[in-house]
């Protein structure tokens, strides 16, 4: 009997908030927050961002996270500030392996709230959930080697820098330069 590929994984995240952020599902009333995000040189050069990037575009994006999350494609939150309810950026997991049971983890902060913490600690309650009480037994996150502030959330989130056997092709949502690999794993996991 030969098995068939494994079955897709639904990551059924509950509300996540820290001291400074809340994690919540987007909604359609975050698309001028989306846009904004999209505009800004820092992501719009490290991601790939849809052309045009305008408030129909953000419709479109966050009313498919409902489906991509059910369908185990990926997870993506809003990250909010909880006294004024601003999107101020976003976490998300994705390229989920069902087999090795992990995912890669990515992220990105607006420019007024870099600086703040706010990556660090949603990236942080991601992975600590998902480690702990979610399914996964390892989070990763591909950083761009030019990016020291990406490098300093992965580490705030726990994760740490792992060599990789030999270079892998750049995903599409990545631009630019060579890719670092971090990661982290289930304490009580034997994952690589």
């Amino acid at each position: 009997m030969t098995a068939g590929p494994a079955a897709p994984m639904v990551v059924p995240v509950p509300r996540l908030c820290g001291p400074k952020t809340l994690l919540r599902p987007w909604q359609a009333s975050d698309a001028p927050a989306l846009v904004a995000a999209w505009s800004d040189p820092e992501i719009s050069n490290r991601l790939s961002v849809p052309h045009p990037a305008d408030e129909a575009a953000a419709r479109r994006w966050i009313s498919q996270r409902q489906q991509a999350w059910t369908e185990g494609r990926s997870v993506d939150l809003a990250v909010t500030d909880p006294p004024s309810g601003t999107v101020i950026g976003e976490v998300g997991l994705s390229s989920f392996d069902p087999v090795r049971r992990a995912a890669l983890v990515g992220w990105w902060i607006a420019p007024d709230w870099r600086g703040r913490g706010r990556a660090g600690e949603a990236v942080r309650l991601v992975v600590d959930w998902v480690l702990s009480e979610g399914p996964l037994d390892a989070v990763m996150a591909e950083v761009a080697a030019d990016n020291p502030a990406s490098m300093a959330v992965a580490r705030k989130a726990g994760l740490r820098r792992v060599k990789i056997p030999a270079p892998s092709p750049a995903p599409a949502e990545h631009k630019g330069s060579d890719l670092l690999v971090f990661a982290r794993t289930r304490p009580d996991s034997h994952t690589a």
